[in-house]
């Protein structure tokens, strides 16, 4: 496979930040919170709107210049919680998952949140072993199930709560309290 391009989307790039999140939201829906009813008739200040955003990246895989993959980073609104950053809409064209362009993506958003942010955590399906393995190759731990926690078609499935936390140090489905 060719070596993908891993890019960070400017509010120019809107309209390759809109294709991309509604492919994914259009291929695989049961995997994320929203739906692609509620973004396909975002307008395009909506889109751009979000790569404005200084507390927000957007990171794109691209091979031979089309967009295959996407990842974004983004650090909460509220006070007390923006010292840690959330990985979001982590998506990989069906096809070329299992290549390393999931990888590039995620490294590539998390050393931005990282600079900005204390800690980094993510949301995973329970049953996504693929991306269970790679977030935890790249330094997440398990630290927490929501039970029945996405809805689609009628079925209801569980997500973790996975974090990426230097200042604790966990096992796979513990919560640890910092040593002193």
């Amino acid at each position: 496979m060719t070596v993908p391009e891993i890019v960070r989307l400017d509010p120019e790039d809107w309209a390759v930040f809109r294709a991309v999140r509604l492919e994914s939201l259009e291929r695989s829906p049961h995997v994320f919170g929203t739906g692609l009813h509620q973004e396909v008739e975002q307008p395009e200040s909506w889109w751009r709107g979000r790569l404005e955003n200084p507390d927000l990246g957007v990171y794109v895989a691209r091979l031979a210049g089309d967009p295959v993959g996407m990842a974004g980073w983004m650090l909460p609104a509220a006070a007390n919680t923006r010292h840690r950053a959330y990985l979001w809409g982590v998506y990989v064209r069906h096809g070329l998952r299992g290549g390393g362009i999931g990888r590039g993506l995620v490294a590539a958003a998390l050393e931005e949140a990282a600079s900005r942010s204390e800690a980094v955590d993510l949301h995973v399906l329970t049953d996504n072993l693929p991306a269970i393995r790679l977030y935890e190759t790249l330094g997440f731990t398990v630290v927490g199930t929501v039970p029945r926690a996405l809805k689609y078609a009628g079925v209801h499935r569980d997500q973790y709560l996975m974090a990426r936390d230097p200042a604790v140090q966990s096992t796979p489905g513990t919560l640890q309290a910092p040593v002193v």
